[in-house]
C-alpha cells in the first residue's frame, strides 16, 4: 500500500512537471469541455472575470435604477424646510416697503427705536420668531447701518406691535424714544449692556429691563418698570425738576421728600450697575426690583 501511494505521488509530480513544461513552451492547459470542444483554463478564467465585472457594475452602479433609488431616498431624507422658510422670509422682506432685519441673516447688536403717535397712540414691544411690525402704522424711517437697526414708526388707530426675536438673548445697546404721547407696553424682557429710554410726554410700562447701565428719563410722561438686580447693587444718580422718582415704592426725589437730587455713591462703595434717572417736568418714574 505504501509503495502504491509513493507511485501515485510520483505520477502526479511527473504530470504536474510536464504540464508546467508544456505551458512554459507555449502549450495550452485545457480545463473545460463545452460546445463540443475543449477550452483552455485561461479562457475560462477570463470569461469568469468578465462575468464578475459585469455583475459588479450592474449591482453597484446601474442595477435596475438602484443608484437612482438611493439618490431619491437620500434627497427625501434631507430636511429642506429651513430653506423654504428662509426663502419665504426673504421674499417677505423684499416685498415689504420698508427695511426690516431678518434674525438669521442680520446680526443686530444695537436698536434705535422711535415711536410717534399718529391717528392712534398705542405701541407694543413683544418677542417672537423674527423681527416684524404688525398693526395699523406707517414707517417714516428704517435703516440697517452695520449691526444697528434704526426705526421710526407712527402708530395709527389700531396701534403698532414690534416683535423682536426671542432667541436673541441680549443686545449691545437699546434706545427707545417717545417724543409725544405714545403709550408703549413692553411685554418682554429688554436685555442689553446699555438701555436708554426717553419717554418725554409718553407712557412706558416695561415688564423687565436688564442692563449694566440704565438711563431713564421723562418730561411730563410716565415710566414704570421692573429692573432685574437688587437696589443695593446700583449706583443711582437721580435728578428732578419737579416730578417724583420712586424705587420700590419709596420716593427718593420729588415733591413728597422735597429733594431734587439723589446720589448713593457714598452708601455703595463698589456698585455693580449704573442707574441714571431724570424727571424734567411733572412726570413720574417708578421702578421695582425683584429682590
Amino acid at each position: 500500500m505504501k509503495k502504491l501511494i509513493i507511485a501515485c505521488c510520483a505520477v502526479l509530480a511527473i504530470g504536474c512537471g510536464m504540464m508546467a513544461g508544456g505551458w512554459a513552451a507555449g502549450g495550452q492547459l485545457y480545463g473545460s469541455y463545452y460546445d463540443g470542444e475543449l477550452h483552455p483554463v485561461s479562457e475560462t478564467v477570463r470569461d469568469a472575470v468578465r462575468v464578475f465585472d459585469r455583475l459588479h457594475f450592474h449591482t453597484w452602479w446601474d442595477g435596475d435604477g438602484w443608484i437612482d433609488d438611493i439618490a431619491d431616498d437620500t434627497l427625501d431624507d434631507i430636511d429642506t424646510a429651513w430653506v423654504d422658510s428662509w426663502l419665504e422670509q426673504r421674499q417677505d422682506a423684499i416685498d415689504t416697503p420698508y427695511t426690516i432685519p431678518m434674525a438669521n441673516i442680520d446680526r443686530i447688536q444695537n436698536l434705535d427705536l422711535t415711536f410717534r403717535s399718529g391717528a392712534g397712540n398705542t405701541a407694543t414691544i413683544t418677542s417672537g420668531d423674527n423681527y416684524t411690525l404688525d398693526g395699523d402704522f406707517f414707517v417714516t424711517a428704517s435703516a440697517l447701518n452695520g449691526r444697528t437697526w434704526e426705526l421710526e414708526v407712527v402708530a395709527n388707530e389700531g396701534g403698532v406691535t414690534l416683535t423682536l426675536p426671542a432667541d436673541q438673548q441680549s443686545y449691545r445697546s437699546i434706545a427707545v424714544h417717545i417724543p409725544d404721547g405714545v403709550a408703549l407696553d413692553i411685554q418682554s424682557t429688554l436685555s442689553a449692556a446699555e438701555i436708554e429710554i426717553d419717554a418725554e410726554a409718553g407712557t412706558v410700562d416695561a415688564e423687565m429691563l436688564s442692563a449694566g447701565s440704565l438711563d431713564l428719563s421723562v418730561s411730563d410722561g410716565f415710566l414704570f418698570a421692573f429692573i432685574d438686580h437688587g437696589a443695593g447693587e446700583y449706583h443711582i444718580d437721580g435728578k428732578t425738576n419737579y416730578g417724583p422718582f420712586l424705587l420700590n415704592d419709596t420716593e427718593l426725589i420729588g415733591p413728597g421728600v422735597r429733594e431734587t437730587r439723589y446720589d448713593n455713591r457714598r452708601d455703595i462703595q463698589n456698585p455693580l450697575y449704573e442707574l441714571d434717572v431724570k424727571v424734567a417736568g411733572s412726570g413720574r418714574i417708578g421702578l421695582s426690583t425683584l429682590y
